[in-house]
């Protein structure tokens, strides 16, 4: 098991011209805390179980997760989801970051 940590962003903070979040914005990060899960899964499969581990009120639609790209924070493309692995978002790889934009 690994554990992920997962961020609330706060309004402003996207750049929607160029669909990033910039490395200075994660300071503003709120936390929502940490999910325990498999690192074998995917960010599909994890996306289907958000709402067992974020409670009911989570809608997995609306959460996106994120992935450094250079010095900016960019959305992980739908088709990508599938082939990821959670081990991937997991440390020690401190390059990425699973976040709810809403």
């Amino acid at each position: 098991m690994v554990e992920l940590h997962v961020f609330y962003v706060p309004e402003g903070s996207w750049n929607y011209k160029l669909n990033t979040i910039s490395i200075e914005g994660i300071n503003k990060f709120i936390s929502a805390g940490f999910i325990r899960i498999s690192p074998q899964l995917t960010l599909q499969a994890l996306r289907e179980h958000l709402g067992e581990f974020l409670g009911v009120a989570a809608v997995a639609e609306k959460f996106l997760f994120l992935k450094f790209i250079g010095n900016n924070l960019a959305v992980v493309k739908e088709k990508q989801e599938s082939e990821l692995k959670l081990s991937s978002f997991a440390p020690p790889y401190v390059s990425t970051v699973i976040l709810n934009l809403h």
